[in-house]
């Protein structure tokens, strides 16, 4: 029996990325009653959670060159150092701390809260160097940030964001009003 190494290579057409796999995806939208300011947050089973924008978010609308602030008034993100199994020395986040800030040419900018309570555990540093990724890739490479929290808070903020199906179907609701005026 002859067997065809070929047969054993998956189908890269479907093959899912690592967050896909491993993570859920949840979504908050319209954060601080800004139309399409939407954020993802992707939960892992160990708490660990991914800081991204949702594809909605107004961000992706515009293709103006940009640049990816993480000093926030005395605070510096990118110096945030953790240590050891539990995590300890992270910056303490509440849902309104800004993670970094998304600045255009023009002037124009706007803060990237992180939407839930936690630890800071690591920012994205290849966004410093390429924040085309945050475009490119915001639901795997192009993450903002890793943020810890306790299983109690984890399990709350959860239940209380948008399933990745909910959001779809409030996008499709949304997008089918705006159609009707």
């Amino acid at each position: 029996m002859a067997f065809n190494i070929l047969d054993s290579i998956p189908d890269i057409d479907n093959f899912k990325s690592y967050t896909d796999r491993y993570f859920s995806k949840r979504y908050i939208l319209d954060v601080d009653g800004v139309k399409n300011n939407d954020i993802m947050i992707m939960f892992h089973s160990n708490r660990i959670a991914l800081l991204s924008l949702a594809p909605s978010h107004y961000f992706f609308k515009k293709n103006d060159d940009y640049t990816i602030n993480f000093t926030i008034g005395n605070i510096d993100r990118l110096s945030n150092t953790v240590k050891g199994k539990g995590k300890k020395g992270g910056q303490y986040l509440t849902p309104k701390s800004v993670i970094c800030k998304i600045e255009y040419c023009d002037g124009t900018s706007y803060a990237v809260p992180s939407c839930m309570k936690g630890t800071l555990v690591e920012i994205n540093e290849e966004l410093v160097n390429n924040p085309a990724l945050l475009k490119k890739l915001p639901d795997s490479d192009g993450f903002i940030a890793i943020i810890l929290a306790s299983i109690a808070v984890s399990e709350a903020t959860k239940s209380e964001l948008l399933a990745h199906d909910e959001y779809l179907k409030k996008l499709n609701s949304q997008n089918s009003d705006g159609k009707k005026d």
